[in-house]
């Protein structure tokens, strides 16, 4: 997704735009796709280059850690990204390049944001009792027939730690 800058950097600093984002399925890089984004970024034009903040929302697909069935996840996030000239974001690791053409490219930030605040043990809800660890049975949809070992009376007491 490319914003074209060339009229927000003919004007002075301080000078802002605004942008409503409402598109549909995205495939951010290779790895991420999204089935929508939402939301209003604001475009500021800095003694360095483009400030680009904002709020959006989102969701995408993902499989639960337990049960390993798909589902989706809502996910809303700020996005703050410093675009620099070319020259001086190649110096800088916290910022995005300008492109020669006067426009920035919101895919690679906003992959990385997402990739961010996903969490890192997706359940598709808080209840999930997962998959029997014998016979592989979702345990959401049923009970399993597996017999339940006996466990040593011992040993009982390390079960509680998990």
């Amino acid at each position: 997704m490319r914003i074209n800058i060339s009229r927000l950097l003919q004007e002075p600093w301080g000078s802002l735009r605004k942008y409503d984002l409402d598109e549909g399925p995205l495939l951010l890089g290779d790895d991420l796709k999204v089935d929508f984004l939402r939301g209003t970024l604001r475009l500021m034009h800095t003694n360095e280059g483009i400030l680009v903040q904002g709020r959006l929302t989102t969701q995408v697909e993902l499989e639960c850690v337990r049960c390993l069935e798909p589902f989706t996840y809502q996910l809303s996030f700020r996005l703050a990204e410093r675009f620099l000239p070319a020259s001086a974001a190649a110096l800088d690791e916290d910022s995005f390049p300008i492109s020669d053409d006067n426009s920035v490219d919101l895919d690679e930030p906003i992959r990385e944001t997402i990739l961010l605040d996903l969490p890192m043990h997706a359940v598709c809800h808080p209840d999930c009792r997962g998959l029997c660890p014998q016979c592989g049975q979702n345990l959401n949809l049923g009970q399993c027939d597996c017999q339940k070992e006996e466990i040593d009376p011992r040993l009982a007491i390390l079960k509680q730690l998990l």
